[in-house]
């Protein structure tokens, strides 16, 4: 794929469905929603988050996703409770690189929701996509060598720990964890 002579990796999904999880793009309704997990320390000390973290800011950010998609950056999708139709988290590809044919994975889970396996759920409904039917021959995830939990969620969704140093964040080692397309 390209454009302008500069190779671009699209990744557009619209919909993912597991037992307990439903993967969507972000609507605009969302933004409360996602400015409310902006503001939870949990989220804050893993992630970077805009100043301020408000619900212009998480408008803005919601905008941004289908420009994200179609400029071949990243794809991020809002994680949401079937029964409810409440957005519980996020999960989303980003670095995408269309000579390797890959990119990262990363995530959230809203405080309430979390310890219930719908992280692992909603990073292998992604994974499953993207190298079964999607572009993607590998995804990797760097996860602070302080956050078990992601490490537990990376290992769950049939990801597997590989020998490769990580770079470090905040004094700390990261953990690299990969899956590739089945041959």
């Amino acid at each position: 794929m390209r454009s302008g002579g500069t190779a671009r990796l699209i990744v557009d999904v619209r919909c993912l469905a597991g037992p307990t999880t439903l993967l969507r793009p972000w609507r605009a309704a969302d933004a409360g929603v996602l400015a409310a997990a902006w503001r939870d320390p949990a989220i804050r000390d893993r992630l970077e988050v805009p100043e301020p973290a408000d619900e212009a800011a998480a408008s803005r950010w919601i905008v941004q996703r289908e420009q994200a998609v179609a400029a071949g950056r990243s794809v991020d999708l809002a994680v949401t409770d079937p029964s409810s139709g409440e957005v519980i988290g996020e999960v989303g590809l980003s670095g995408l690189d269309p000579v390797r044919r890959a990119a990262l994975i990363g995530w959230w889970i809203a405080d309430g929701w979390r310890g219930q396996g719908r992280a692992a759920e909603a990073v292998r409904l992604l994974l499953d996509w993207a190298l079964s039917e999607g572009p993607l021959d590998a995804v990797m995830a760097e996860i602070d060598s302080g956050n078990p939990a992601s490490a537990a969620v990376a290992r769950r969704a049939g990801m597997r720990q590989v020998d490769v140093p990580g770079p470090e964040s905040g004094g700390r080692a990261m953990l690299v964890f990969a899956r590739t397309r089945a041959r």
